[in-house]
């Protein structure tokens, strides 16, 4: 029945898909909004508006435009903020009119990878995994046809692949930058090659730095500081931050604050290692669960991101239902579906005064930061069991 378990999470998602885009296509728009917003998805008047920004990127490029400054070639002209890598794509006649074809790629691309992903082991689990894979934030994901499904897909290929898995983790990482998190699986092979990957990603990194370093600090200096108070949102910067800037103290209180958080972070979770038995766990499981909270807490501490980045979450879920992590998982499911849940709640006509408003983002910033300490956990415990470090050390024990 292993099959079965491994596929029903994509075909839930495959029938939320077909069932949505059947909507937009036969033209019954209005219906396709409202199961889009029920959902918690934020759809706009256009499906895979993240697409479409790469591919108006893109054109305007190739038309001469200065896309760091000012994307005219987009609905929103929004500036280009991902890696110049993709602005190579401009030697290919692509324009705005791909966005579809792009947009509609992106989501098989997800669909098809989720199957390769370790299953439930039981049908509570699988059934856990199915609801966190057409959550709000999936859904928002593939909504927008954002640039983090391909990611997605891509780590799965680096968990599935190992040795080849390295070369998929490099490009991931000159695409979205982030992805070079993934690296950390290179501690599992010995110290030798794992020495060897990292000097071979460092080199390429310093190669690619010196060739186009301009237009990379450009792209990121581009990523978007995500307003106050955005429920829609994660980061390790958003509470401290946004709440320095309501009590109108300095930026100097606001980064203090930051750099206090991510130590309580990494103390926590080093307190918490001794917890953890991830030799319940099968090689499968283990290592996406490593890739997972490579990825998500790599996200937490380095940028503001928008709830779609949240997908990476699945990677988790098979190793945090196994180890029966009863608290995080609901925790994580809390989280994925916050948007929904949140729409839920509007229309049943309440109306929350601030304060109220205020406790719920409150619950939500904290909700991630407890999510981030237990993956930075997770993370820290396979970091001190991995076969580089144990055959280093055992290395250093043996007689001269």
């Amino acid at each position: 029945m292993r099959s079965l378990r491994a596929v029903l999470p994509t075909a839930a998602a495959a029938v939320v898909v077909v069932a949505a885009g059947l909507l937009y296509g036969l033209g019954l728009r209005a219906q396709y909004y409202a199961l889009a917003e029920g959902w918690g998805a934020a759809p706009y008047r256009s499906p895979f508006l993240d697409m479409h920004g790469v591919t108006s990127a893109i054109e305007c490029h190739r038309l001469g435009f200065d896309v760091f400054i000012n994307n005219v070639c987009d609905v929103f002209h929004r500036p280009h903020a991902y890696s110049p890598v993709w602005l190579w794509l401009a030697a290919l006649p692509i324009t705005t009119a791909w966005d579809n074809a792009f947009g509609i790629a992106s989501v098989l691309a997800f669909l098809l990878a989720l199957p390769l992903l370790p299953a439930g082991r039981g049908w509570w689990q699988t059934a856990v995994i199915t609801l966190a894979t057409i959550s709000s934030t999936t859904m928002f994901a593939l909504e927008r046809a954002n640039i983090d499904l391909l990611v997605f897909a891509l780590g799965v290929l680096v968990v599935r692949l190992r040795r080849v898995g390295y070369i998929v983790a490099l490009l991931a990482g000159m695409l979205k930058f982030y992805p070079f998190a993934l690296f950390v699986l290179a501690l599992r092979e010995r110290p030798a090659q794992c020495l060897m990957l990292v000097l071979a990603v460092v080199g390429v990194g310093a190669l690619w730095f010196a060739y186009d370093a301009n237009t990379i600090m450009r792209g990121i200096a581009n990523i978007p500081v995500m307003r106050r108070f955005d429920d829609n949102a994660f980061g390790a910067r958003t509470l401290p931050f946004d709440v320095v800037a309501q009590m109108e103290l300095s930026r100097i209180a606001a980064w203090a604050g930051l750099l206090t958080g991510l130590a309580l972070m990494v103390v926590v979770a080093l307190a918490l290692t001794r917890h953890v038995q991830l030799h319940l766990l099968t090689e499968a499981e283990v290592v996406s669960l490593v890739a997972g909270c490579a990825l998500v807490v790599a996200c937490f501490v380095l940028a503001q991101n928008v709830s779609y980045r949240a997908i990476h979450l699945l990677f988790v879920l098979p190793a945090l239902t196994a180890l029966r992590w009863h608290g995080t998982t609901w925790l994580i499911m809390l989280l994925l579906w916050f948007s929904g849940l949140h729409h839920a709640i509007n229309l049943t006509g309440l109306r929350f005064d601030g304060g109220v408003q205020t406790a719920i983002w409150v619950v939500h910033e904290l909700s991630w930061w407890t999510v981030a300490t237990l993956l930075t956990a997770l993370l820290l415990r396979w970091c001190g069991e991995c076969r580089c470090l144990q055959e280093w050390r055992r290395s250093k024990l043996k007689p001269a």
